[in-house]
């Protein structure tokens, strides 16, 4: 009798991880697709830094010095447009011209005018602070630099489609 009541404990046990294991799998086949995708974006959003960084770098034709002191103020302005155009992003989720009335539309054009002003005043408060790391030859050119990125950029990836 004894035996047979562990025994019993036992299959149930038993039963318990089977069930634990199978909502585990479950789990990791239903998320890792989705968590391997945002690696695979994360891996591809790096790989974009890393060319731009090479890119302009040597359009620029930065030396150590100018390198070591542009990049930080670079990356700064870049982490502060990101966060401007997500909240942007998040805002105009919401919205959908095709559904706005005539107030909202109004609405979602003035927010789009704030949103490039104040992206225009961001830029201006860096190529000033740019101009204080690099000569203004330098700074003109990453003007033009940052465009072309974006052209090569665009170039590759209607190659690869």
């Amino acid at each position: 009798m004894h035996y047979q009541m562990n025994y019993n404990a036992g299959k149930k046990e038993n039963y318990k991880m089977k069930r634990i294991y199978l909502k585990w799998f479950i789990f990791l086949f239903a998320f890792l697709p989705q968590l391997m995708l945002a690696q695979g974006i994360r891996d591809k959003k790096e790989q974009i830094e890393a060319m731009r960084v090479a890119f302009i770098t040597k359009q620029l034709d930065l030396n150590s010095k100018e390198a070591q002191q542009f990049w930080p103020v670079f990356n700064e302005y870049q982490d502060k447009l990101e966060a401007m155009r997500k909240a942007r992003r998040k805002d105009n989720k919401m919205t959908s011209p095709e559904t706005m009335n005539d107030k909202e539309a109004e609405t979602f054009i003035d927010n789009e005018i704030d949103f490039r002003v104040k992206e225009a005043d961001l830029q201006k408060q860096y190529f000033t602070r740019f101009k204080q790391v690099l000569p203004v030859k330098k700074v003109a050119l990453l003007v033009r630099a940052e465009d072309d990125f974006k052209r090569e950029l665009l170039k590759q990836i209607k190659e690869k489609n």
